[in-house]
């Protein structure tokens, strides 16, 4: 009789959810329960291919999903957000694999850069460099005259944001000034007029009008 007492104050116990006398028991409870919710539909970033250059197959740029960007000495560096492409190259890449929503981080300005830019605004690259010449490839569609005063500049640096990774712009640097002295079918000619100290001239530099 004693014994089936014991058995029930036993069992008893075990269900009311005493956490010390279980202890005592060695009874486990049942722990909380915990419901992830994850949405269903992945977002997408457009970033740099780590692999680009060093395999021949490989696009500059590959689509992952927003909580997948892959760690690499740039993001070492300088966060997340240095690798995802700029809004230019997400609006022609065509949208991401198997569905989907681009994240917002991807497009917040998209639709500024996609609008047609102003003339004073128009930007190309240098393509050729001469001693005191450059060959660049805007031309009179892009609002290039003869007399027109150009800003050759180069090293982009993403401007991060601490806190969230967004990219909030770029900073750069003008290397040099050039004058436009002649327009082609499809680039012009420029006579540099102005180069900051110790900058050279490269290609691939940037061409803003001023």
């Amino acid at each position: 009789m004693k014994a089936r007492v014991v058995w029930l104050l036993v069992v008893v116990v075990a269900v009311s959810g005493c956490t010390s006398v279980r202890s005592v028991l060695g009874i486990q409870g049942p722990g909380n329960p915990t419901i992830e919710l994850k949405s269903a539909e992945p977002r997408w970033l457009l970033i740099n291919n780590p692999r680009f250059g060093d395999v021949r197959s490989e696009p500059e740029f590959i689509w992952v999903e927003e909580d997948k960007v892959p760690l690499t000495i740039t993001t070492l560096i300088r966060g997340k957000g240095a690798i995802i492409a700029p809004p230019e190259i997400v609006a022609k890449y065509g949208p991401p694999p198997g569905g989907g929503k681009i994240s917002l981080r991807a497009t917040r300005t998209a639709a500024v850069v996609s609008a047609p830019a102003p003339e004073s605004l128009r930007r190309g690259f240098v393509v050729y460099v001469d001693t005191a010449r450059v060959v660049i490839d805007l031309t009179a569609v892009d609002g290039v005259r003869p007399g027109t005063v150009l800003s050759l500049r180069r090293d982009r640096i993403p401007i991060i944001h601490p806190v969230t990774g967004e990219v909030l712009g770029e900073l750069d640097e003008e290397v040099a000034t050039a004058r436009v002295t002649e327009t082609r079918e499809r680039f012009s000619v420029a006579e540099i007029q102005a180069i900051t100290p110790g900058a050279q001239v490269q290609v691939k530099d940037r061409v803003v009008l001023k």
